[in-house]
């Protein structure tokens, strides 16, 4: 499940004629720390600068979709991506919205809120209508951009594949990515996503032998097989799980809905704190650790050192 909304695009793509809208953020602006998103709704970037790739809005009578994609840059080199996007239907489409949320989700052939050999780690809250969905798994690039499972999605990626012909940009071969959704009708007639992905190599781990889907690392079947790859991926399933968490938050998820990733260190980060260290130099090392490896907002970093402080 590299990127939920994909799946809402096509579906919509040819399903008539779109009212094609921009967002008020600006493609190639560099934007970070707590952006506007929607609906008076705070969104909280991964640390770091990131620029606007693509977006796009579509709308239909009551419905309507958008995306925006966001690019992190060493140079000419992706270092990591991240996208959040909404479709959404009131009145009478909340139920077409349903029955299409429940196909992306759950019946889809090549991804979805389901346990597959490729994801690393799956947990799902579905009842009724409702679907809570966080998956952690490992990306081969150049299948995705090239030669994806789904050939529709090879259109989609065309946007992306122009993008790095024309700016001369080189991809990670592995990525590692943490993708959530919810879709809640009883708190809103909408479906959000998003998608947080890494180049492992550049945020620490040791350089890919192998970099296909199959055959690297990070795959399930192998991973075992390599001690400091599985640390890493521990580590990243334990930002991106916090991750989730704070979109939760976002979407305004009702506890009952919320998913329970505290054995995957998503706990209350600051509890955790103090609980595990000892003496204030030791308890504000801790707390920048988890700052810096995004298990912590900035918001939340800064709440937390304050609190230390007095």
């Amino acid at each position: 499940m590299k990127v939920f909304v994909t799946a809402i695009l096509w579906l919509f793509l040819f399903a008539g004629t779109a009212d094609a809208k921009m967002t008020q953020f600006t493609k190639g602006k560099i934007y970070e720390g707590e952006v506007n998103w929607r609906h008076k709704m705070k969104l909280n970037l991964p640390q770091g600068k990131w620029e606007v790739m693509e977006k796009w809005q579509w709308s239909y009578n009551a419905l309507s979709a958008r995306e925006i994609s966001f690019f992190q840059m060493d140079g000419k080199r992706v270092i990591a991506s991240f996208s959040v996007g909404e479709f959404l239907g009131g009145g009478k489409w909340v139920s077409y919205v349903a029955q299409a949320v429940y196909e992306i989700l759950f019946t889809d052939d090549f991804d979805g809120c389901y346990e597959r050999s490729e994801y690393t780690l799956v947990k799902v809250y579905k009842r009724g209508m409702v679907a809570n969905c966080f998956i952690a798994q490992h990306v081969d690039v150049n299948k995705e951009l090239y030669h994806p499972d789904d050939p529709k999605t090879k259109n989609y990626s065309a946007i992306a594949r122009k993008w790095i012909r024309e700016n001369n940009v080189e991809v990670p071969k592995i990525m590692l990515c943490g993708g959530s959704a919810y879709f809640a009708p009883v708190v809103r007639d909408t479906l959000y996503s998003q998608n947080y992905c890494i180049d492992p190599e550049v945020f620490g781990a040791s350089k890919n032998e192998f970099t296909t889907e199959d055959t690297s690392e990070y795959h399930p079947a192998n991973i075992n097989k390599y001690p400091d790859k599985k640390k890493f991926m521990d580590n990243w399933i334990k930002i991106t799980a916090q991750r989730h968490k704070s979109f939760e938050i976002m979407v305004r998820a009702p506890e009952r809905h919320k998913l329970d990733l505290s054995e995957y260190g998503a706990a209350e980060s600051i509890k955790e704190i103090k609980t595990t260290s000892s003496g204030l130099t030791e308890q504000l090392k801790e707390l920048n650790k988890l700052y810096e490896e995004g298990v912590l907002t900035k918001e939340e970093f800064t709440k937390a050192k304050n609190k230390l402080l007095n």
